[in-house]
């Protein structure tokens, strides 16, 4: 499916959430779409999604974000890939929405990771960050390189560099060095704003609460700088359930809906946090969630809205220079790499459709 054809069906909303005296949710709405870890149906809730702060957790490296810019306070999520590199979303440290990064040196400006792999005592601690990069084609969330009409959310990646060592108790994520695939499954964490299936965005974000939860990548944007051509840089999924598949509907493309307890959706505070996948009996990095939406009638964030975010392996080279060689890169294991990486058995399925 092509980019134009995806923003004109359903438009997309950033996945910063505002903290503080602002309302939870999207600082810049450019269509109708928002992200988040949301549950499924009861008996399934927001709570029951929540990763406790330990270190023996899975997502002990998955940081929230205080990002405080002209005074307001925002909060995206992060992966640690190495001991003081945190890759995001280039929109969470955008100062001005045209790709222009936070002046760290202005007095009240900050951008902090707080670490979460106890919840109290060594190890829960925000960092300040020493140092932040953006990808150099981003510029701005939705803005098109010169030429290129319509809605682009392409190359928004940034890599936040800290003061000091993360704590030995969080985990530092390896990249998947592969490229994603449509019917990949996905395992997505965040801080970002939930709720349910249901009801749609009900639980403010929080830097300390951490949710998690899957589904499968379904579309793909490729390179804007292209017209929209050659390496994928943009996925997409849906949130299946109660009889609501979004690009099974419009796209014909079909992927498995998981048990209630696992499906989830992405929201407002979520943004630059990480989808994995399982290689070598561990997690690694593949993606980043960044954006999402809701097509009309439909409750915002329940069953039926989308979301979406970064191919990693079409930025491995930008994250190598910017975190100064720290991020290790993985490949794809060989020749069993579609069981490793969680691929569908197409046998059955219907036929799926890739973005061209």
């Amino acid at each position: 499916m092509g980019n134009n054809a995806i923003k004109k069906l359903l438009g997309i909303v950033l996945a910063i959430g505002a903290v503080g005296s602002a309302a939870a949710g999207p600082a810049i709405s450019v269509g109708g779409v928002k992200p988040m870890i949301s549950s499924g149906a009861a008996p399934d809730s927001p709570e029951a999604r929540v990763d406790a702060n330990v270190a023996s957790s899975r997502f002990s490296g998955v940081v929230s974000l205080a990002i405080q810019n002209n005074d307001e306070l925002f909060i995206c999520s992060g992966t640690l890939v190495g001991k003081r590199q945190v890759v995001t979303a280039g929109h969470c440290v955008d100062s001005n929405e045209h790709g222009v990064l936070i002046d760290l040196n202005k007095p009240g400006n900050y951008v902090k990771a707080v670490f979460n792999a106890t919840s109290s005592g060594s190890g829960s601690q925000a960092i300040a960050a020493s140092k932040i990069s953006m990808h150099a084609d981003y510029a701005g969330f939705g803005n098109c390189p010169a030429g290129m009409k319509g809605q682009c959310v392409n190359d928004d990646v940034a890599v936040v560099t800290l003061s000091e060592d993360a704590p030995k108790e969080a985990k530092i994520y390896k990249i998947a060095a592969t490229e994603l695939q449509a019917g990949t499954r996905i395992i997505m964490a965040g801080y970002g704003t939930s709720g349910d299936g249901i009801n749609g965005y009900t639980v403010d974000p929080k830097f300390r609460v951490k949710r998690s939860g899957e589904n499968y990548v379904d579309l793909f944007d490729l390179d804007d700088e292209k017209g929209n051509t050659g390496r994928k840089e943009v996925w997409y999924a849906d949130f299946d359930g109660a009889g609501q598949d979004t690009w099974c509907k419009y796209e014909g493309v079909c992927s498995p809906v998981l048990p209630n307890d696992r499906e989830a959706n992405i929201g407002g505070g979520d943004s630059g946090g990480p989808s994995f996948v399982e290689m070598y009996g561990e997690l690694m990095l593949i993606a980043t969630n960044t954006f999402g939406g809701t097509p009309d009638g439909l409750v915002e964030g329940a069953f039926g809205s989308y979301f979406g975010g970064m191919v990693l392996h079409s930025y491995l080279d930008y994250i190598n220079e910017a975190t100064g060689g720290a991020a290790a890169f993985v490949p794809e294991p060989a020749p069993l790499a579609l069981f490793g990486l969680g691929l569908l058995a197409l046998a059955g399925a219907r036929r799926r459709k890739q973005a061209r």
